[in-house]
């Protein structure tokens, strides 16, 4: 550990609530990852546990966590009572760690019940009762003392001892809207409640945020995300009233999903366009792009194998693919049917496009291994965060470039006897076109 720092009470002004930073020294300098230090700590507080301590990185956006849930309704109590059964499930997930919700029991308080037929006939308002307890509580600063060049604000308020509103409560005056003093245990009563501790709100309705972080080495962010949506559409089926939001890095996770199914078939549909008017053919795309399948699969059997995490570089390492594991089937099939063009048989040109094109294959192939290496490894501290971008990269990378040797010839061999048969029944039903002279 290089520094602490110990910040006391938060920004809604809460004196119960505490942080303790802990900025660790660089990786380098330490056996242990942040993960495991994250453990060790929570191992060492767990006597603390009825004091709700959460050990967690330090947010980066507005201060949240890697789980976000929101559950917004109108009546508070039901809303409690839900948010109770969510949390519960939330916590036992096993992609999620130390759950926490913004619910808390309400802290003691004074409320003042107002009599309205008596407070009407007195001439009190709501309002002058509260600005003249706030004013004998917490005080006010009518004046300014200056000396030395130095302002201090005058606060005037009841002396500590004469604070106490429930042993002093019928010697209150308050003013009417003559300005006359009228004893406040006259025209309202005090009661003892419990007041919420803070009150959130969303779409002019309040909600219960439920929080956690992502475990390492469970199903991450998407799986944590599909587990609760079954749980929601099955045995925690919202009420009537209450709905329910991911929010946060969930929201965007969601969102980013979208965005990268989008961008996948978006780039299927142009590289398919591209081939088909570079070969001039309909079927015989579907050769080369059966690498792409076969990227993926290394793609993801090296993110099993290193114990990686699809993430938002994982994403862009898998769009990348598809245009880095095309390029060696090209390469086969392209120089093949050039071969086939002057006059060698299929199988023959496949052979000898398989013995000319190794090279290119393999020296191109290993160039790009060579340059993600680094970005699979993480140097330093913030490239660590990439690495998953390098390993899809050099997965998909090493089993298309081996995969594409085997598969695709044998596949080219297959689509272009489907693809005569298809022009065969074509002309057998339109007829085969002639041309005269």
């Amino acid at each position: 550990i290089k520094d602490i720092m110990v910040t006391i009470g938060s920004g809604r002004g809460e004196s119960n609530k505490g942080n303790l930073f802990l900025k660790l020294v660089p990786a380098k300098l330490r056996a242990e990852k942040t993960s495991q230090i994250k453990d060790l700590v929570t191992k060492q507080l767990v006597d603390f546990k009825e004091n709700n301590v959460i050990v967690t990185d330090v947010a980066a956006e507005g201060g949240e966590r890697g789980f976000n849930l929101n559950i917004v309704g109108q009546d508070l109590d039901q809303l409690v009572a839900y948010s109770k059964k969510v949390f519960d499930v939330v916590s036992k997930n096993n992609a999620l760690q130390q759950a926490d919700s913004s619910y808390r029991s309400g802290k003691p308080e004074y409320q003042i019940k107002l009599n309205p037929e008596i407070a009407k006939r007195s001439g009190v308002t709501i309002t002058g009762i509260g600005a003249e307890l706030r004013n004998l509580i917490e005080g006010l600063t009518p004046a300014v003392f200056r000396e030395k060049g130095v302002d201090y604000d005058v606060r005037v308020r009841l002396k500590e001892d004469q604070r106490n509103l429930k042993d002093n409560f019928n010697r209150i005056y308050v003013p009417n809207l003559t300005n006359r003093l009228v004893p406040l245990a006259n025209v309202a009563t005090l009661v003892e409640a419990e007041g919420p501790t803070s009150i959130l709100r969303e779409n002019r309705a309040r909600y219960i945020q439920i929080s956690a972080d992502i475990r390492p080495g469970g199903s991450g962010l998407g799986g944590a995300m599909t587990d609760i949506g079954k749980a929601f559409q099955n045995e925690l089926k919202p009420p009537p009233g209450i709905t329910y939001s991911f929010v946060g890095q969930a929201e965007r996770f969601a969102e980013l999903m979208r965005n990268i199914l989008v961008s996948l078939g978006l780039g299927l549909m142009f590289i398919y366009l591209v081939l088909a008017s570079l070969y001039e053919s309909f079927i015989k795309p579907f050769t080369i792009m059966l690498v792409i399948p076969l990227a993926a699969c290394g793609a993801f059997a090296a993110l099993f194998i290193m114990r990686s995490t699809f993430d938002l570089f994982s994403m862009i390492g898998c769009v990348m693919l598809m245009g880095l594991a095309t390029k060696n089937s090209i390469l086969l099939v392209d120089y093949a049917g050039e071969q086939i063009r002057q006059g060698k048989d299929k199988a023959t040109a496949l052979i000898e496009a398989g013995e000319t094109r190794l090279r290119p294959i393999l020296m191109t192939s290993f160039a790009l291994i060579a340059g993600m290496v680094p970005v699979a490894i993480g140097l330093n501290e913030a490239s660590k965060t990439r690495t998953s971008l390098g390993i899809v990269v050099i997965g998909g990378t090493i089993s298309s470039t081996l995969l594409t040797l085997v598969v695709i010839p044998a596949a080219y061999l297959y689509i272009d006897r489907f693809e005569m048969w298809l022009t065969k029944i074509y002309h057998r039903i339109f007829g085969e076109d002639t041309t005269v002279i």
